[in-house]
């Protein structure tokens, strides 16, 4: 009973197998969605609301926000796969090290196959229903392409100048690009994981 449980719901176990470091990164992140989410109340109250207090309300939520990110940064880096992340693909924050420590134990154990499908990333089409995980994967790819990653922001240009000389508007050949950075983004890590699995932190 309990091995059919865990075969079919994973993710619910994953908290017993994992370190204080991780399970510290993990309740920070968590914390930083739903204050993320604040942010765009405080900011929606600014601009809605003519009263100085709004807008010092949005100013001191963001920078807690901005407080939070940094702090969940810093401990994220106890983290081997975020530190190596951070090292050689240059990426970070808060979106990431959510990805990571919940689903750090897929990208490590996982064959590339079957972390394509939890990812969502199968699919050309943009998906209504994508799951917390692969909308953050997106979110990453698109944080890349506007603040041009050196080695990321060429992947998308590469597969939108492809798109658009297949006929895609503007649009769908951005999303389609976006994809695909995303795509690559986590095999990269998949690599790096297992990595980490053939030589441990020590």
């Amino acid at each position: 009973m309990l091995k059919t449980l865990f075969r079919r719901n994973q993710d619910d176990f994953q908290p017993l197998f994992e370190t204080p470091e991780e399970l510290t990164v993990r309740a920070l992140t968590e914390l930083w969605v739903q204050e993320a989410f604040l942010k765009k109340v405080f900011k929606q109250a600014r601009t809605t609301t003519n009263h100085p207090i709004a807008t010092e309300l949005h100013k001191t939520h963001r920078r807690l926000v901005e407080k939070l990110a940094e702090e969940i940064h810093r401990e994220a880096m106890k983290l081997p796969l975020y530190r190596l992340t951070f090292e050689r693909l240059g990426l970070k924050g808060p979106t990431l090290a959510y990805l990571l420590s919940h689903d750090g134990w897929a990208l490590k154990t996982l064959p590339r196959e079957k972390l394509i499908l939890r990812f969502q990333m199968t699919s050309r089409r943009k998906h209504r229903k994508r799951k917390t995980r692969s909308r953050l994967l997106i979110m990453v790819a698109r944080s890349t392409v506007l603040n041009n990653h050196p080695k990321y922001h060429r992947v998308y240009q590469k597969y939108f100048e492809r798109f658009k000389a297949e006929g895609y508007s503007g649009k769908k050949a951005y999303w389609k690009a976006i994809l695909r950075v995303a795509e690559r983004i986590l095999r990269d890590m998949h690599s790096l994981a297992k990595n980490i699995k053939q030589t441990p932190d020590t």
